[in-house]
């Protein structure tokens, strides 16, 4: 029986060593996009033939993250390969995917398949500068690597001298659920990365793909079905090695939460400020006529006595019912603000009726 033909489109440097790797044989490369721009890279949102898009390109730069948030907005599958993503980007592309009900996955290397101890393991990391950039980049696909035989970070604790984006003698210190804990640092590992655990030596190679587990991958994100949790887990990860820089900077471990930030958790951030500010704008005024009804109290009373001493009986007349609910108004505005949600929600799009 022959294999369904999956189409796709490349977006990255047109690497055939890359494609031939990772690639299983049922995977058909349309159209391969590199370049700065793209060029003419909208075509794919029309192409019918398109089953879904993989993208090796990085997602560091404000076009490409560009193209990224218009394939999620038009339902497009992709599967982005070993995602460089920070960790605001990737939560901000799953948030778009979640609301456009798009499909999103990352493709990654195999996963650690030795059992290691639960206690301690040393890491070295080869990389291509010191930046604080490629420190995280090098350091999520270790952690994700190290994840299905230590579990996720739990802690995270840098030490070493940091020169703006720069950090020298860094060694980093991650404590798993497991137990384990990673001592972690750059040095002249062989491959991409290297562990080390006792009498146990173990090369990790960034590019070291399953092509079983590509084609697993792809064949996921163009169905029916639920899709895996892999761009989430690099989120998450990506975001536990972005905190080395509070780590430096506070001189001790940060715990990671492990939290994935919706649509609704924004909405309810928002919300949240909004209504502290408006209960602080309403005290503030409440603070500025109680001193200013102080202020006119003298005044007040003098007209009082003097409107009795005359013998009038129309005492100065009271500010209108409406100027005197003005505390409530803030609070019928917060109020307001919770049905936004509902009002400016839009329905997603089906590209098939398209």
């Amino acid at each position: 029986m022959k294999e369904h033909v999956i189409r796709v489109a490349w977006f990255g440097p047109p690497s055939d060593n890359l494609q031939d790797k990772m690639l299983p044989d049922n995977v058909e490369i349309l159209e391969v996009f590199h370049g700065p721009q793209f060029h003419e890279w909208e075509s794919v949102l029309a192409d019918p033939n398109l089953d879904a898009i993989v993208f090796s390109a990085t997602q560091s730069t404000s076009e490409n993250q560009n193209v990224l948030r218009t394939f999620m907005q038009n339902q497009i599958p992709v599967a982005v390969v070993n995602p460089d993503a920070d960790s605001l980007f990737a939560y901000e592309l799953e948030m778009i995917r979640l609301d456009a009900g798009s499909r999103l996955t990352a493709i990654l290397p195999m996963g650690c398949e030795l059992k290691l101890e639960s206690t301690a393991i040393r890491g070295q990391a080869r990389l291509s500068d010191p930046s604080l950039s490629c420190i995280y980049h090098h350091l999520t696909h270790d952690l994700l690597y190290l994840e299905n035989t230590l579990g996720v970070p739990k802690y995270v604790f840098a030490m070493g001298a940091r020169l703006n984006d720069d950090v020298r003698n860094l060694t980093i210190n991650v404590e798993f659920t497991s137990g384990c804990l990673l001592n972690w640092n750059a040095g002249s590992a062989r491959q991409n990365s290297q562990f080390e655990q006792e009498d146990i030596l173990i090369d990790f190679d960034h590019d070291g793909f399953s092509t079983t587990n590509v084609k697993q991958t792809i064949e996921n994100l163009i169905g029916d079905g639920n899709i895996d949790d892999t761009w989430v887990r690099y989120a998450t990860t990506r975001e536990a090695a972005e905190l080395i820089s509070v780590s430096l900077k506070k001189g001790r471990r940060v715990e990671i939460f492990d939290g994935n930030p919706t649509e609704s958790d924004s909405f309810k951030g928002v919300m949240s400020t909004a209504g502290c500010f408006l209960l602080l704008l309403a005290l503030a005024l409440i603070t500025a006529l109680a001193v200013f009804d102080i202020g006119q109290l003298s005044e007040t009373r003098d007209q009082h006595l003097t409107a009795l001493e005359s013998s009038k009986t129309d005492l100065p007349e009271r500010w209108p019912l409406w100027l005197r609910l003005w505390p409530v108004y803030p609070l019928i505005l917060f109020l307001s603000f919770q049905f936004l949600k509902i009002v400016i929600r839009t329905e997603p799009k089906d590209r098939q009726s398209t």
